[in-house]
């Protein structure tokens, strides 16, 4: 980082925090010491710096930092940023399919979206970019950060991950596409008539699909639901309101918003009769990745007890933005509320990771709450803790490493090509010799190989099954991996009712 960019950020941080302080201030006094000391800082950078500066540049900068001492989601908007936030709401744009902030120095990666390169490719939230096209990041503004993984359809862009947790760098080379984000992803059925639903973002018109495949599935036969919301990021919140009313009785407060002023207090509930009756059992299903909007559904669905959610602790993500236009095309993303669940629990996570959390939990009384119907305990700080968590596992760096690789995509292709007629695909120990040659030529040895041999198995099944019959094929083979489902299809096998799951649910802890 050069010297200019560097004093930029001392400078912008310093300002940012001093005029935040200050706004926050009942001294006028200090206030007016505050704005003095700016102006006199300018003027000494005019006059005094190395190298010429153009006031405006650092005014706007100090801005930005003042925004970015608030929380990591309100930010000053430039003209550009403007226009691009306009542009990147629309749904399409060409990229890899994921969203990142920035964290400190770090550029993390919060989502990928279902069926993008950087989710083919097995990038994780909590990433962090080390480096882009071989160019370290750090200290980079999140948006040329993210203008550098843009780019033209069909050109290639090579990141360099680290996970936490690991201890080597990654490399992932993914080549981009025209990102248009689904909503449904998938949907089927399931043994024992469940309904599966794989929903992926809170788009407009999202509810009318998710509405459309439970139509489809109970033509199908399904008695009853899964409604999986893992590693959705959010989006509409009247979307979100809409499809909790699929499922909760009219009338029932679905969220609530509280902030600082009157009009921030608003409260959502469901306007229509639900298309599934109250007593379908549904198990929703979420993780770390779930955020803001599907936060928002299963924390009304797991408060009304219309739902026993399964699988890992949801991101925390439970702020209000509203967009404030300034003169001049410039603008301010503030957060003015926060989400709340029917039962009064604040979305919002204040801790930094989910081990603060629990243990804040633990200690501090006023985070308990009790669901609507049944009176059941429920947390609050952040997040909506599952009924039953299951927690999610990392895979070995030898699979993440073969995955940012593409050697399953790779062989999998080469396998297809050379049995062009098989429809029905099944995995064998064939197949699996048959990539440990492939995979040694790329320089992998036969004992590191065996040493996973379960998880290769795995996601040459999935790959192959995806090569011959797309996202269907992957689907029927990914579901059959995975012990979130697994958990909830067992959960859902002897109910009849939505109060049987809440019976198994007590069951399962009095064992």
């Amino acid at each position: 980082m050069n010297m200019r960019n560097f004093f930029i950020l001392i400078f912008s941080i310093f300002l940012g925090i001093a005029l935040g302080y200050a706004l926050q201030s009942t001294s006028s006094k200090n206030l007016r010491t505050l704005q003095s000391l700016y102006d006199e800082a300018i003027r000494i950078i005019q006059n005094y710096y190395v190298d010429e500066e153009d006031p405006a540049d650092l005014i706007e900068e100090s801005i930005k930092g003042m925004l970015q001492s608030l929380d990591p989601y309100s930010e000053f908007l430039t003209p550009e940023d403007l226009e691009k936030l306009k542009t990147t709401t629309t749904g399409t744009y060409g990229g890899v399919g994921m969203e990142v902030r920035k964290q400190g120095n770090n550029v993390v990666i919060v989502s990928t979206f279902e069926g993008t390169p950087a989710y083919r490719a097995g990038l994780k939230p909590g990433d962090i970019i080390v480096k882009v096209n071989d160019t370290t990041v750090s200290n980079m503004e999140l948006e040329d950060v993210v203008n550098m993984i843009k780019g033209d359809p069909g050109t290639k862009v090579k990141l360099t991950i680290l996970r936490p947790g690991f201890t080597e760098l990654m490399n992932f080379e993914l080549i981009r596409e025209i990102i248009n984000v689904p909503v449904v992803a998938y949907y089927g059925i399931l043994e024992g008539n469940v309904g599966y639903i794989r929903f992926t973002q809170f788009s407009q018109g999202s509810s009318d699909k998710i509405a459309s495949a439970i139509d489809s599935l109970r033509k199908l036969g399904a008695k009853k639901f899964i409604l999986d919301i893992r590693g959705n990021p959010g989006g509409l919140l009247y979307e979100a309101v809409r499809v909790s009313n699929l499922f909760l009785d009219k009338n029932s407060i679905i969220t609530f918003t509280k902030g600082r002023t009157p009009d921030a207090e608003e409260y959502f509930r469901a306007t229509e009769k639900p298309i599934l009756d109250f007593s379908v059992p549904l198990v929703v299903l979420i993780d770390y990745a779930s955020a803001s909007a599907s936060e928002i559904v299963a924390g009304a669905l797991q408060d009304w007890d219309r739902a026993l959610i399964i699988g890992d602790t949801s991101y925390g993500k439970g702020s209000v933005q509203r967009v404030i236009p300034l003169r001049d095309n410039y603008a301010i993303k503030l957060t003015t509320s926060r989400y709340y669940t029917p039962s009064g629990r604040s979305i919002d996570r204040t801790t930094k990771t989910l081990k603060e959390r629990k243990e804040k939990i633990k200690k501090d009384n006023t985070l308990l709450f009790f669901t609507k119907r049944l009176n059941r305990k429920v947390y609050g700080g952040g997040g909506i803790v599952p009924d039953i968590v299951i927690e999610q596992k990392s895979e070995p760096q030898i699979i993440v490493k073969m995955i940012g690789e593409g050697l399953f995509n790779e062989f999998a292709g080469e396998w297809k090509k050379k049995n062009p007629n098989i429809t029905n695909f099944e995995m064998n120990e064939d197949i699996y010799n048959e990539f440990k040659k492939f995979a040694e030529k790329k320089g992998y040895s036969s004992s590191e190989l065996d040493a996973v041999k379960d998880k290769i198995i795995k996601n040459l099944d999935i790959s192959i099954s995806e090569m011959i019959n797309g996202s269907k094929g992957r689907y029927e083979k990914l579901l059959k991996y995975d012990d979130v489902v697994k958990k909830a299809i067992e959960a859902l096998s002897k109910a009849k009712s939505t109060d049987d799951l809440f019976n198994y649910l007590k069951a399962q802890k009095n064992e």
